[in-house]
Formats: C-alpha cells, structure tokens, sequence
C-alpha cells in the first residue's frame, strides 16, 4: 500500500484499498472540514467581485444627455 498525505492536515496514511482514485484525506472531520472552508472562499470571492463592480456615474438631476455629437476636423489654413 502507498503512504498518502492529507491535504487537510497534513498527516500521512495508509490507502485502505488500491481501487479507485487515491484519496486526499485521512479521516471524514477533516474532509467536512475542507467542505466548510471552500463554501467560506465560496462566499468571500462572491463579496469580493460585487465590491470590485464598478459604479454607475451619477449625473445631477436636470443635466441632460451627455451624448457626444460627432466631431469634425478641418484642416487649418497656414
């Protein structure tokens, strides 16, 4: 049997069977754990990306449309 290390704890165990994929950790606590700290991550990138949205302009009542007109160049004369 192959010595495996937790990506909870840390800690090295036994595989108890060669079928399947190899599990990544030693006990179900710390399984739940890793549950418990992705929905945490889950949850703070979500506040993280509405934090990082950008804000809509405020414009003063009664300013009008802000559209620009098109622009025409003219060549100077020298």
């Amino acid at each position: 049997m192959t010595t495996l290390y937790c990506a909870c704890c840390g800690q090295p165990f036994r595989r108890s069977s060669p079928r399947g994929p190899a599990p990544l950790y030693c006990s179900r606590d710390c399984r739940r754990q890793i549950e418990v700290r992705r929905r945490v991550w889950a949850s703070l990138r979500a506040t993280e990306r509405t934090a990082a949205a950008p804000l809509t302009p405020v414009v003063p009542a009664g300013a009008g449309s802000f559209h620009r007109g098109e622009i025409v160049w003219e060549r100077a004369s020298a």
